[in-house]
This record gives C-alpha cells, structure tokens and sequence, in this order.
C-alpha cells in the first residue's frame, strides 16, 4: 500500500508517515517547501520514502505523482493556517479550496480509493454559543464557524462538503477529522504556535512569553492526530459512510494552567504570562468531545492528560537538542 500525504513534511504528516513507514508501507510527501530538520529521521527507511516537491495548486503535479507512485490512499493535510487566511484570502482560497480539489480529483482520475482530509474545530463556533447541554460539543450539534477564523472555518466547512459530495458521485472513500490545536515539536505556525514557545524552548532551557494566559483552549498531542488519521486509512468504508469527519478530542484548559503544567515538569522554566482577558483564541471551541471516535471508530487518544503530551514533547524537543532526558 502507498499513501500520499499532501503537506507531508508538517507536523502531522511527518508523524503519521513515519507510523506508516513502520509498518512497512511505502510513503510519498508531498511538499512546497520540505521541512528536512523533520523528516531526516524517515530517510532511514529507504526507497519505500519518497519526496516530492510539489504544490496543491496544481492538479497535474498531484495527478502524476499519484500516478507514477500508485497511490492507493491519499492524506490531505496541506493547507494555509488559521488568522493568516484572514490576511491572504485569495490565496488562501486556492490552498485551501482548489488544493482539496485537487487532492479528491487526483484520487478520483488515479485510481486512489480513499482521501482522507483534514477539517478543524473551526467550523464550530465559541463554547459561548452553545447551550450548556451540547457540550462537549460533539459532530452533529450547529456549525457556526469560528468567528475569528471566518475564511479557514468556513473552508473546512466547505470541503466537508466537497467529501461528501466526490462520495456519492464518484465512490471514494472519503472522510477525515476535525482536530482541535494540535501540539508538538517544531510547531511554528498556526494557532498552537504559542504550544511551541511555552514547550519547546522552556525543555531547552530558554524563556518564553505568550500571551492570552485566560483563553480556554482544547489541545491534542500530534502523535494522537496521527494515530486516529490512521485509524480512518484503516477503517471500513462503512464506517466513514455513516460518519465523514471525527473529532479528534483535546484536553480543554487555560494557556496558563498549560504554563503551569511545564513548571510542573520542568520547576526549573522561564515562563512569562500575560492576558488581556481573552475568552478563548481566534473564537476556537475549547470543549469538544472525541466520543465518536472511540465508539465508531475505536481509537481512544493515549496522550491524555495533558500532561502525558507535554512530557513527550518536552523529552523530543530535548532530544533533538542533545541534552538529557527530563528527570522522572
């Protein structure tokens, strides 16, 4: 079996490449701009690792990697992130839109029998705008879209659609999750960059600063995102027939309680916090519950609480920087 992943070099996909590539599966990254630092260790498998540069805009580069490689599965997950969608809608309308197109044209016109795409918690709205009742917000309750995020939300709604149409008419397979922020090392963009500066660099031995101390926010740890991703490449069609897109779930707290649970690990940290009374980030949902996802599906996250994520990030990121595991 060979997957293609779209914005494979990112965080998310050099994870579930790697989980792929260690089951003994063949694996094509699909890149603009490879992120090297990251997937160095997954050139040790070989040629069943292939990468491309290539960009989603295109259909005939997608289509001709998925045909050269035979492709059977494709993961899409490259995509322009949250508040800089704001700020270059028309690209961020091609990314996003014409390059999930493009990823379900490919898969449709090369034979691939099955996309997975990644939505977002964008497409609901603030934990404010929902009846206490409804949360944690589960995937049948209103989409208002994040009211913040209204080009990024709104186009995860509409691929939802895009999925459930090219099922219908064309047979795909086609489904994928709704992750809430996804943390993990070298994370530098989007709306869990701030993850970075309070994990990263204070397992280093560095300062950080952030912001927002008072947002709620919903967290889950990359190596959750890419197991559940792999849970749906493995999943009966049927399965993602009756639902498209899962929750992936998060651990709901304030960007200061995360500040306190690295103090916790690391008592040593530099961290300075600071708020302007901030609800929640961008509008995000903060309460979002992964139910469906262990009932249906069977995957239950392993990273949870949250500390069990910090700790594994903080050891990566020492890792990579040569120092000594954490004590404890």
């Amino acid at each position: 079996m060979t997957t293609l992943i779209t914005g494979g070099t990112g965080l998310i996909g050099a994870c579930l490449a790697e989980k792929l590539l260690t089951r003994g599966e063949r694996v094509v990254l699909f890149d603009p701009a490879v992120a090297e630092q990251r997937i160095a260790p997954l050139r040790a498998h070989g040629d069943r690792l292939h990468v491309v540069r290539g960009d989603v805009q295109s259909l005939v580069e997608l289509l001709d990697v998925a045909r050269t490689h035979r492709v059977s599965a494709i993961v899409h997950l490259a995509y322009l992130l949250g508040t800089e969608c704001n700020q270059v809608p028309e690209r961020a309308t091609r990314v996003n839109i014409l390059g999930t197109v493009n990823a379900l044209e490919a898969a449709r016109l090369s034979g691939a029998t099955r996309v997975l795409l990644a939505s977002s918690i964008a497409v609901y709205g603030a934990d404010e705008q929902y009846p206490p009742g409804q949360l944690p917000l589960r995937e049948d309750v209103p989409l208002y879209v994040a009211p913040g995020l209204p080009i990024y939300g709104g186009g995860k709604l509409y691929l939802e659609h895009l999925a459930k149409v090219y099922a219908l008419q064309h047979g795909l397979t086609v489904g994928g999750l709704r992750p809430s922020i996804v943390y993990g090392w070298g994370r530098e963009r989007g709306a869990s960059a701030f993850t970075a500066e309070l994990i990263d660099r204070t397992a280093v031995g560095e300062p950080a600063t952030v912001g927002f101390g008072d947002a709620l926010v919903s967290l889950v740890y990359v190596e959750d995102v890419a197991d559940e991703f792999l849970a749906l490449l493995d999943a009966d069609p049927r399965v993602l027939a009756r639902r498209r897109f899962f929750n992936t779930g998060g651990d709901t707290c304030t960007v200061r309680e995360l500040a306190a649970i690295v103090k916790r690990i690391l008592p040593a940290a530099r961290i300075e916090v600071t708020s302007a009374g901030e609800r929640d980030i961008a509008g995000l949902a903060a309460s979002v519950s992964d139910r469906s996802l262990e009932v249906e599906v069977g995957y239950k996250r392993r990273f949870s609480p949250l500390e069990v994520g910090v700790r594994a990030q903080m050891g990566v990121a020492r890792a990579r920087a040569g120092l000594p595991p954490l004590p404890g």
